[in-house]
This record gives C-alpha cells, sequence and structure tokens, in this order.
C-alpha cells in the first residue's frame, strides 16, 4: 500500500495539478478508505469492486457525513482507481458510473428591511471615501451588481445622460 500512496500522491499532485488542501483531503479519504477495508473485509485496495465502493459511501452516510463530504471522497477514491487503471494495478474501475449525491440546496439568507436600512446608513457621507461607499452599497443593493463587477467599473462605462451602466463579461 505505501508504494501505491507515494504514486497516487505523485500522481494528483503533479499530473493532476491538485491544490494542497485538495491532496491533504484526498490522501485522508483514501486512507479512512483503506482503514474500512481493514476492519469490515479481508480485501485490499486492488481487490475492490463497485458494490464495495457503495456500501462505503453508505456506511458513510450512515455516520453522519455530509454529502458534500461523500461527493469529496467518491472523487477521491476516482482518481485513487484511475491511477491504478493506468498503471495497469487494476483491470477496471470499480467507481465507473458512480454518481455523487445531489447536494442539498440552503435557502438564502434574506436581510430584513431594518437590516438593508442600517446597512445602507452605515457610510457616513463626511468625505469622498465616505460618499464612495455608500453610492457602492446603493449600486450592490439596488442593481444586484457583483463586487467584482463594481470594482471593475471605469467612469466610460456610466452614462449619466440616460442612467445606466455598461458592465464587461467577466469570466
Amino acid at each position: 500500500m505505501e508504494d501505491i500512496a507515494v504514486g497516487f500522491l505523485n500522481y494528483i499532485q503533479y499530473e493532476k495539478k491538485l491544490a494542497k488542501n485538495t491532496l491533504e483531503a484526498y490522501l485522508r479519504d483514501i486512507k479512512q478508505f483503506n482503514e474500512y477495508l481493514k476492519s469490515y473485509s479481508s480485501l485490499d485496495i486492488l481487490q475492490v469492486n463497485k458494490t464495495i465502493i457503495l456500501t462505503y459511501l453508505m456506511y458513510l452516510q450512515k455516520n453522519g457525513k455530509s454529502t458534500s463530504t461523500i461527493s469529496r471522497n467518491l472523487a477521491s477514491l476516482r482518481s485513487l482507481y484511475q491511477y491504478l487503471l493506468n498503471k495497469g494495478l487494476v483491470k477496471e474501475d470499480p467507481t465507473q458510473n458512480l454518481h455523487s449525491p445531489k447536494q442539498e440546496r440552503k435557502i438564502p439568507n434574506i436581510l430584513t428591511t431594518e437590516e438593508v436600512d442600517l446597512l445602507l446608513s452605515q457610510p457616513k457621507v463626511l468625505d469622498f471615501k465616505g460618499s464612495r461607499d455608500k453610492a457602492m452599497l446603493e449600486l450592490l443593493y439596488a442593481t444586484g451588481i457583483r463586487v467584482t463587477e463594481i470594482i471593475s467599473l471605469d467612469m466610460n462605462d456610466i452614462n449619466f445622460e440616460i442612467g445606466y451602466i455598461m458592465l464587461e463579461k467577466l469570466l
């Protein structure tokens, strides 16, 4: 297992170029999966099939793991088995055609009228910065423009005569 772990780390670090936090999470996920295998079966990582992967994902769910954690675990295992398949260490990918659980949609928190009034009254219009900040907050609230869009605005993007602003499409 040690050789596989080192090879997999190199694969996700240098070939897939994953971020440091993602690397740590994937390695932690693989280690936990390996511990699960040792505890609940006599199989090693190279002998796993789709049923074992599904059982593990259900085990995570029963232990109160969030859908995002379960999805990341599946992504970790998917990367591992792609690596093992590319190296010829397994004949097929047991994660193939497995889908991540649906993410729960959280209802956004909405500000009350009083909270909006309090927010918009915060900048004190005593100097240029106060006027600027108040104008930015008013524009954000009134239009739904993104902060990155408001920051990138130029004077040429504002038509004072007819009262509109022109936004560049951000990628």
